[in-house]
């Protein structure tokens, strides 16, 4: 749990809170109200009416969109030190997708009425969170061109390389499950299994029962980036 002078410290590294006044920071810190969430905990649904903004202190947070006949796609990830803005915050809206836990989170969260006013004494805050949006925009691009172009071979390398940061010959312990897995790179689980021993056979990893070992990192690197 941060005291309010260590949230406050934590908000200065913030985009969009660290173009706030010293004193306004303080007040945010002060308003903030500290959640704790277990994996699966789901903060808002897709469909919600959520204005508010929170901030992920520690564990990783992902946003999940459910297709009219019912799949589940991951979009991406957030994880320690990333700030949600919620886009009914804007326009009064349903949310697009279920911002759901993945890891044990603590976090801090602002309604639109309590943190509305004190970004709006900053211009360049405010222009901050413009900037956070767009990017979040561009992101959300980048994964729906993924899916559109890219086989699924292709993706699970991207996420293997990117969730497990590996290097070669270090192991790294299993911890997304196969159903996990498919929702982020939208496909089943059976096929993201197929696709897993598929790499055991190319002798890019080795598998166990927990943990992967990351024994060719620069031929999943190129199957990753579409060399191969």
């Amino acid at each position: 749990m941060l005291s309010t002078d260590e949230l406050s410290e934590a908000l200065a590294q913030v985009p969009g809170f660290s173009r706030l006044a010293p004193e306004d920071r303080a007040e945010l810190a002060r308003l903030a109200k500290r959640i704790t969430c277990r994996k699966g905990d789901r903060i808002c649904w897709q469909g919600d009416i959520w204005p508010n903004v929170l901030y992920l202190a520690s564990g990783r947070m992902k946003w999940v969109v459910l297709s009219p006949d019912g799949k589940r796609q991951v979009v991406f990830t957030l994880e320690g030190g990333d700030v949600i803005w919620g886009h009914s915050l804007f326009d009064d809206l349903p949310m697009p997708a279920t911002l759901e836990v993945q890891e044990p989170c603590e976090a801090y969260l602002w309604p639109r009425d309590l943190i509305v006013p004190v970004f709006s004494r900053s211009v360049e805050a405010v222009w901050d969170v413009t900037r956070i949006l767009v990017a979040a925009m561009r992101r959300v691009r980048e994964v729906v061109y993924g899916f559109a172009f890219q086989q699924v071979s292709q993706r699970l390398a991207r996420l293997l390389l990117k969730h497990y940061r590996p290097a070669e010959g270090k192991s790294a312990p299993r911890d997304l499950t196969l159903d996990e897995m498919a929702d982020m790179v939208g496909t089943t689980r059976e096929l993201v299994c197929r696709v897993l021993y598929r790499f055991a056979d190319e002798d890019m990893i080795r598998i166990t029962r927990t943990r992967f070992v990351f024994t060719n990192w620069e031929a999943l690197e190129e199957l990753a980036s579409g060399d191969r």
